[in-house]
């Protein structure tokens, strides 16, 4: 596939669904934001929470067409598609089937939050039971998660069970002295991460960086690791095939 522009994983763009885009003019600045940013496809990713408020997945899928159609309108190479950033629980597989989650871009791929003190041992198991269901689940914002920022040993292990990882740009900016942000990269250089994901809720605390990321991380790592984080790995996600 044509190698251009960036695929970011985890957004927040869609207005009044979440604590994202407020409204439609806030998805258009967003979207133009991104775009300048180097950002040709987008996964809308709100929040799914459990509880007994069903998820309008038909919502969520008419809202992604019309933000689509809007990012057509900066360009037309720009493209938005359909998700959720999921807080992991038991019986994900059973909502997924119920028409309360949606999957990344009607894939198996799927964005699973954990809570930043969550335990290893639920972790895993969680990941497995997705694996074992034919899911590819993918880590959110991994770099939060306290037990796997700490102890790499069980990210490998994650990673062999056939967890994947996702990190937010914003987190690989930090300098020299920004231990965190060293290790990052350090994942990145090992082929450890997957995908980065900007996070984006808004344009101003936590817009929708990629390229200032991207840039800084092409002085610093291998260009071969940078090519299949940002390129090979979308061309896979995009085919809908595991990496």
């Amino acid at each position: 596939m044509e190698r251009t522009g960036y695929l970011d994983l985890h957004t927040h763009i869609l207005p009044e669904v979440d604590d994202g885009a407020k409204d439609w003019d806030m998805t258009m600045q967003m979207l133009e934001l991104a775009y300048r940013q180097g950002v040709r496809r987008m996964v809308a990713t709100p929040h799914n929470y459990p509880g007994e408020r069903r998820q309008d997945n038909e919502q969520i899928k008419s809202l992604v067409q019309e933000a689509d159609r809007r990012a057509k309108q900066i360009a037309p190479d720009f493209q938005i598609f359909c998700g959720n950033e999921i807080l992991y629980r038991r019986g994900i597989v059973e909502e997924i089937a119920d028409g309360h989650i949606l999957t990344l871009a009607d894939s198996r791929y799927l964005l699973i939050e954990f809570y930043p003190q969550e335990q290893y041992r639920k972790i895993y198991q969680g990941l497995r039971e997705l694996v074992e269901e034919g899911y590819y689940p993918i880590i959110a914002h991994t770099e939060r998660v306290q037990t796997l920022l700490g102890d790499e040993t069980k990210l490998r292990e994650l990673l062999k069970l056939g967890a994947l990882v996702q990190l937010n740009s914003g987190s690989l900016l930090g300098g020299m002295l920004d231990l965190r942000a060293a290790k990052l990269r350090k994942w990145i250089a090992n082929g450890m991460v997957h995908f980065l994901g900007s996070d984006c809720h808004n344009i101003t605390e936590r817009p929708p960086m990629m390229n200032d990321c991207v840039e800084k991380l092409y002085r610093k790592l291998p260009k071969a690791a940078l090519n299949r984080l940002l390129y090979e790995n979308q061309d896979c996600f995009l085919q809908k095939k595991y990496l």
